[in-house]
């Protein structure tokens, strides 16, 4: 089905946000919007709203709207949830990726392993895509959409990090360990690796904000 107007309006203004096109704590603008999406004051003010409920723009009485902001409690608080939800995920994908999912994975990790370091963008959307599989092939939809609500707020951080991380600070392994767990079907292993995956990240992320 074609995307209504609200929805590109949403896609294209997230984008924006996560990437950090659009600045954390700058203002927005709604007819530069209009004008740059070439889209209507509605499907802009349907977007503004749906980005609101996902913590990406923050609306003030009298004053506007803005990016939010990032804070290193903000940060601490998504991990806080990111470690449970993630390794959850990758709990229930053991038992549950199909035979398609499990082969997109693999080739993901090893994309990912072979990837050049100095490549960040890179790295990070097969990371992005890598994450998003496992969250579809634990075949819950209330885990899978919190998931990628806590996923879409960890990678505007990213966005923000990257020209700061080292490429030491990249974890090579821990896609193809993680895909290892889930295809020998070891829940807990997977679990746990995933959990380690979250932290490592975390720890790496907040020394350069």
């Amino acid at each position: 089905m074609k995307p209504t107007d609200a929805e590109r309006a949403y896609t294209q203004i997230k984008k924006q946000i996560v990437t950090t096109s659009m600045t954390p704590g700058s203002v927005i603008s709604e007819a530069q919007l209009i004008d740059e999406l070439n889209l209507g004051r509605t499907p802009i003010r349907e977007a503004i709203k749906r980005l609101q409920a996902e913590n990406l723009v923050t609306v003030t009485p009298r004053r506007g709207m803005f990016v939010a902001d990032i804070t290193v409690t903000d940060l601490t608080q998504i991990f806080e949830v990111r470690v449970v939800i993630e390794a959850l995920a990758a709990q229930l994908a053991t038992k549950r990726i199909t035979p398609d999912q499990l082969a997109k994975l693999r080739q993901l990790a090893q994309e990912y392993q072979l990837a050049s370091l100095e490549d960040k963008k890179e790295l990070i959307e097969l990371d992005e895509a890598f994450h998003s599989l496992i969250g579809q092939a634990a075949q819950n939809k209330f885990l899978e959409k919190d998931l990628k609500h806590y996923y879409n707020l960890s990678l505007r951080i990213w966005y923000l990090a990257i020209n700061f991380a080292q490429s030491e600070d990249i974890d090579v392994v821990a896609h193809i360990e993680i895909l290892e767990a889930i295809e020998a079907g070891d829940a807990k292993r997977a679990a746990l690796r995933m959990e380690k995956h979250i932290k490592d990240f975390h720890q790496t992320i907040k020394q350069y904000l």
